[in-house]
């Protein structure tokens, strides 16, 4: 998918008025926020184009967790040591992202490109913004959900006129007033969304509500708090030169060609993604002792202390599984990254994979190798990476390694399981799916 299919895509999901599943106007309120930066023009030269994608496509990222974009994982903004599982996004779960979004935020801008550290500061403000949507600090769901976070004229969001506060002018202080700035913010959507639900609730068709556009412009207000205080903590000062870089080269065969490497340093917080050519960098970390870990979808993990690596194919090429032989382990310390216990399954212990995006009409071929005894495995095919609707189409105790196995027609993602009483990495050694046509 080209970049501009994707923000076709995007801006289809979350604005798509009464229907849609999200936050509408994210969008639109990072834009009005971003317009009264007094850092606004600064940034823009900055960041360049990402400057326009923050806000076109960035601030939506967490509604997109374990999906699968054209030119990157969201995923790969979302899970980091801090936070190696998805935090709702409704109050009061939603809290749970304030410090360490802010704080990712703040080291991708210390650290990393002006790409990666604006989609780092897309998650932080989309966790910012669902935070004053009133279904979202009043923890309604269902069809009133919908109703209390779309039904406004987003093109009215604005707060022209607007100085952004600083909230601080080191990490410390400002987040302790982000954090006050949140609970305000909580209580001001909260207290609309108690005054308009019953109302909103009874309407027999959609009705634009002035009070859900305030609570939108709260939320842009305390968006440009945020963003100034960051760059205030963090200067823009540009050209970006990095300290430690790199170039990852991977199989041209590999699946997704538009997709970025995944560069690690292990033993500490920083990472980063190349860009599409393989190119990355980091400045203001430590550099020369550290192993650095490179993986990416499609081709085999590599650690050691080189910076610039030759990636090679999996076994079989064209693993769509991340992660394939659990050789990774960053996130959290023995668990294999883009692996998760298995939950929500009365029957069932062991492991799953991240979502996989797959197509319904081909055949995939579904393996395992070094499987221990008493181990399964199979796949479960979903209509979407986080619906639990659809069916696992098989578990099998894996005497046969390998299985062609077709998706339900309804299926667009696809989990690997790993049934085991076991660690991953001790119940098997890796497990593949790959089209067919794939060899």
């Amino acid at each position: 998918m080209k970049r501009t299919a994707i923000l076709v895509w995007f801006v289809a999901v979350v604005g798509a008025g009464p229907n849609a599943l999200a936050w509408g106007p994210h969008p639109n309120i990072t834009r009005a926020a971003q317009e009264v930066l007094p850092e606004r023009e600064k940034a823009a030269a900055y960041f360049g184009g990402e400057w326009k994608r923050l806000h076109d496509l960035y601030c939506g990222m967490p509604d997109f967790s374990g999906r699968t974009f054209g030119d990157f994982f969201p995923d790969d903004f979302l899970i980091f040591p801090e936070v190696p599982r998805s935090i709702s996004h409704s109050a009061p779960a939603v809290s749970q992202a304030y410090v360490p979004f802010f704080r990712r935020a703040l080291q991708a801008l210390r650290t990393e490109s002006p790409q990666n550290a604006a989609r780092w500061l897309g998650s932080l403000l989309h966790f910012v913004e669902d935070s004053g949507a009133p279904p979202h600090a009043a923890a309604i769901e269902g069809e009133l959900h919908k109703r209390l976070e779309n039904w406004l004229d987003s093109k009215a969001i604005s707060i022209a006129g607007y100085t952004p506060q600083l909230l601080g002018r080191d990490e410390q202080t400002a987040l302790a007033a982000f954090l006050k700035r949140m609970d305000d913010l909580v209580a001001y959507a909260k207290t609309r969304a108690g005054k308009i639900r019953d109302h909103v609730a009874s309407l027999p068709a959609r009705e634009d509500h002035l009070l859900i556009l305030e609570c939108a412009n709260e939320s842009a207000r305390v968006c440009a708090d945020v963003l100034h205080t960051l760059f205030t903590i963090a200067p823009l000062d540009p050209p970006w030169k990095p300290t430690l870089a790199g170039t990852v080269r991977w199989p041209a065969d590999a699946p997704l060609p538009g997709h970025p490497a995944r560069v690690i340093l292990l033993g500490t917080p920083f990472s980063t993604l190349t860009d599409s050519d393989g190119v990355w960098g980091l400045r203001n970390v430590p550099v020369g002792r550290q192993q650095i870990a490179v993986s990416r979808i499609g081709a085999g993990t590599t650690i050691g202390r080189s910076a610039s690596v030759a990636l090679p194919p999996t076994d079989p090429p064209g693993n769509l599984v991340r992660n394939p032989d659990f050789k990774l382990s960053w996130v959290t310390n023995g668990v294999p990254d883009h692996w998760r216990a298995i939950t929500g399954q009365k029957d069932l212990k062991g492991w799953w994979s991240d979502s996989i995006r797959i197509t319904s009409n081909l055949v995939y071929r579904v393996g395992v190798a070094g499987a221990g005894p008493g181990v399964k495995v199979g796949v479960w095919w979903r209509p979407g990476p986080n619906e639990r609707g659809g069916s696992t189409n098989v578990i099998w105790s894996p005497e046969t390694a390998e299985r062609e196995l077709q998706p339900m027609t309804t299926a667009t993602y696809a989990q690997m399981l790993v049934v085991t009483d076991k660690p991953l990495a001790n119940a098997v050694r890796r497990v593949w799916l790959v089209p067919k046509d794939e060899r």
